[in-house]
């Protein structure tokens, strides 16, 4: 098969509302969509997980696709592209962690503070608490009865591997930021709490490009945003 394009969904709602685009991010799709049109993107399937987020995010980019008069095939839905819960991270974890740890508490009372006024932030207190608590969960350091992090790079990579019996020349993957992280460390061969650098800067709507040969995965292109410009990008 031909390239896999792994696409993070546009930007999202709130934190108390989040499985939904802004109307930035509907619009930073709407310009993903007629930039691939416009370039000659030869995609001959679509999947993206069960999440709305994502699903809107295909959708929007598959109808660009068709008002530029171009074949836009069906988008498919496929729950292992989905993302993991952070909410849940907070609500099993957060409590335990502001008791062990002072600075992380006083962190976590800010970072509440700082999204009243900045729900789409990920600067200071807000990013350094995220971090803290996706290093937990990496980790094992709590019992969660949620989703592991073995178990969640075991379903992404399962499902990126299904991709190789497509006869496709080309996939676009609409999914989220840490699935395209995990497949980009594979390339790399990155794993683990190392793959947080590549999390914490992947763009809304951004592009990466994978192709698989006999060796595994090998990286073309890193979260491109060339159809936003400067004040369009966000990473939340």
């Amino acid at each position: 098969m031909g390239f896999i394009y792994l696409v993070r969904h546009a930007q999202a709602g709130t934190r108390d509302n989040y499985d939904v685009l802004s109307e930035l991010g509907q619009r930073q799709a709407q310009l993903l969509g007629e930039h691939l049109a416009a370039q000659g993107a030869r995609i001959s399937e679509i999947y993206c997980g069960a999440m709305k987020r994502q699903q809107l995010t295909a959708e929007i980019v598959s109808g660009a696709f068709a008002g530029s008069g171009l074949e836009a095939p069906d988008v498919k839905s496929d729950g292992r592209w989905n993302e993991f819960s952070l909410a849940s991270l907070y609500r099993a974890f957060a409590e335990r962690m502001s008791v062990e740890d002072p600075a992380f508490a006083a962190d976590f009372k800010e970072m509440q503070d700082t999204l009243k006024l900045e729900p789409h932030t990920t600067r200071g207190a807000v990013g350094r608490c995220d971090v803290a608590m996706i290093r937990a969960w990496i980790d094992n350091r709590y019992r969660y009865d949620g989703e592991s992090w073995s178990e969640f790079q075991s379903r992404v990579k399962s499902v990126a591997g299904e991709l190789d019996d497509s006869r496709a020349d080309s996939v676009a993957v609409f999914t989220s930021a840490t699935p395209i992280a995990i497949l980009t460390g594979e390339a790399l061969g990155i794993q683990d709490a190392r793959l947080l650098r590549l999390l914490g800067v992947i763009y809304n709507s951004s592009v990466t490009m994978l192709k698989r040969f006999g060796d595994g995965l090998r990286l073309f292109s890193y979260n491109g945003t060339p159809h936003l410009t400067d004040e369009l990008r966000t990473f939340r």
